[in-house]
C-alpha cells in the first residue's frame, strides 16, 4: 500500500513539474517570438539585439520558469532609454532611464509618457524636459513592434 502511495506521489510531481515547464514555455515562445523575429539573437542568450538610425533596440526573453521578460529601445547619445514589460494578462509596462551628468533616472510612465507618481514633482519635471526624446523612443518602438 506505502509503495503505491509513493509512486503515485513521484508521478504527481513529475506531472505538475512537466506541465509548469511545458506552459511557460509555450506561453514565453507565443508572447515574445513576435518582438524578437526582427532582431538578430545575440549567440548564447535569450537576448535579441539591432542597431539602426543610432537606436538600440533589445528583446529580452523570460528566464527560466519567469514570465517576465522586457522590450528595450535607447538613444546612448543622449542618455534616453525606455523600457517595456509585456505583461502576461495583456497590456504593458513602462519605464524610463534618463542620463544627464554622470546620474541616472529611472521613472515608470504611462501609455502616455505620465509619471505613474504622480506626486514625484522631480520626475515629472524631468519627463517633462525630456518630453521629446521620450516621444521619439515611444515612437521607435511602436514602429519597430506596433504595441498600440
Amino acid at each position: 500500500m506505502n509503495k503505491i502511495n509513493g509512486k503515485r506521489i513521484i508521478i504527481f510531481i513529475i506531472s505538475a513539474f512537466s506541465v509548469m515547464n511545458i506552459s511557460w514555455f509555450l506561453i514565453t515562445t507565443i508572447k515574445y517570438d513576435k518582438f524578437i523575429k526582427d532582431l538578430p539573437k545575440v549567440e548564447g542568450s535569450s537576448y535579441g539585439m539591432k542597431k539602426e538610425d543610432g537606436y538600440n533596440y533589445s528583446v529580452k526573453k523570460p528566464g527560466y520558469l519567469h514570465y517576465t521578460g522586457n522590450l528595450a529601445v535607447s538613444n546612448s547619445k543622449k542618455g534616453e532609454l525606455l523600457i517595456i514589460w509585456p505583461l502576461i494578462s495583456g497590456g504593458y509596462e513602462y519605464g524610463v532611464r534618463i542620463e544627464e551628468d554622470g546620474e541616472a533616472y529611472e521613472i515608470y510612465v504611462d501609455e502616455n509618457m505620465k509619471p505613474i507618481d504622480k506626486n514625484d514633482t522631480y520626475a515629472v519635471q524631468n519627463i517633462e524636459q525630456h518630453r521629446a526624446g521620450v516621444e521619439k523612443l515611444f515612437s521607435k518602438v511602436n514602429k519597430m513592434w506596433q504595441l498600440k
